[in-house]
C-alpha cells in the first residue's frame, strides 16, 4: 500500500487564509482564540525554490513530533526526520458537525518530523511573512475538492473511532495513520479505498480557481 497520513484541520472552502467570507471553522482551541491559524494558508501556493509548491500544517497535540515510522511503509524510518512520496490526506469537520470529511489531498508530498519555518521577504529582502509546515508538496499534486463533493459524495467520508461502529479512524488526535503497521482489516480495506479515489480523481480542483 502506498504510504499515506491523514491529518485534521479545520473547515474552510478555499484555504488560502482567512477572508470575511472564508472563516476557519471546527479547528480546535488555537483556532477558535486567534480566529485564524497556519492550516487556513495549506492550499496556497508559495514560491519555494523557484518552484510553486503548497505548505501543509496541521498541530500537533502536544507540540509533540510527526512519528513517521507509523506511516504505512516507513516503518524502517524511526531515525528519519524527513521522507517523500507520501500522500497527505486532509479532513475537516463540517462546520454543522455532522460528519468529518476530505477537503484536499496532496500527492507525493514531503513529511517532515518535526513542525517546519519558512520567511517569506518583500522586494527589499525584509521579512514580511512566514508560515509553518509539516509537509510540503508541489502545486500540481495538490487538490482542493469542491465544498459541495466534500460533503455529499459518499468517498470523502472519514471515520471517527468509536462512533458509529468504527473501531478506526480519528481520535482525539489530528493525525491518524491509516494502519500502519497494525492488523486491522476493516481499516486496511477503508485505505485501500481511499488511494483508490484519490488516485482516480477527475473533479475540479479548487486550488486553481481565483478568488475574488
Amino acid at each position: 500500500m502506498k504510504p499515506i497520513i491523514f491529518a485534521r484541520i479545520a473547515d474552510m472552502e478555499y484555504y488560502r487564509g482567512k477572508t470575511d467570507t472564508d472563516i476557519p471553522h471546527n479547528g480546535g482551541s488555537y483556532i477558535e482564540e486567534h480566529d485564524d491559524g497556519g492550516e487556513c494558508y495549506n492550499f496556497l501556493p508559495v514560491t519555494i525554490d523557484d518552484e510553486k509548491c503548497c505548505l501543509g500544517y496541521v498541530r500537533l497535540i502536544g507540540n509533540t513530533s510527526l512519528r513517521l515510522e507509523n506511516i504505512i511503509g516507513c516503518s524502517a524510518c524511526e531515525k528519519e526526520d524527513v521522507i517523500d512520496g507520501v500522500t497527505v490526506v486532509w479532513c475537516a469537520t463540517q462546520r454543522d458537525g455532522k460528519s468529518t470529511r476530505v477537503v484536499g489531498f496532496y500527492k507525493n508530498a514531503t513529511v517532515y518530523r518535526y513542525t517546519q519555518e519558512v520567511e517569506f521577504c518583500d522586494d527589499n529582502g525584509e521579512v514580511c511573512d512566514w508560515q509553518e509546515y509539516n509537509f510540503i508538496a508541489k502545486k500540481e499534486d495538490c487538490v482542493l475538492i469542491p465544498r459541495h463533493d466534500r460533503y455529499t459524495k459518499s468517498e470523502w467520508y472519514i471515520p471517527l473511532s468509536g462512533k458509529h461502529g468504527y473501531t478506526f479512524g480519528f481520535g482525539r488526535s489530528h493525525i491518524w495513520y491509516g494502519n500502519g503497521e497494525r492488523k486491522n482489516r476493516a481499516e486496511q480495506e477503508f485505505v485501500e479505498r481511499m488511494i483508490k479515489s484519490i488516485d482516480n480523481y477527475k473533479g475540479k480542483n479548487l486550488i486553481d480557481e481565483e478568488v475574488v
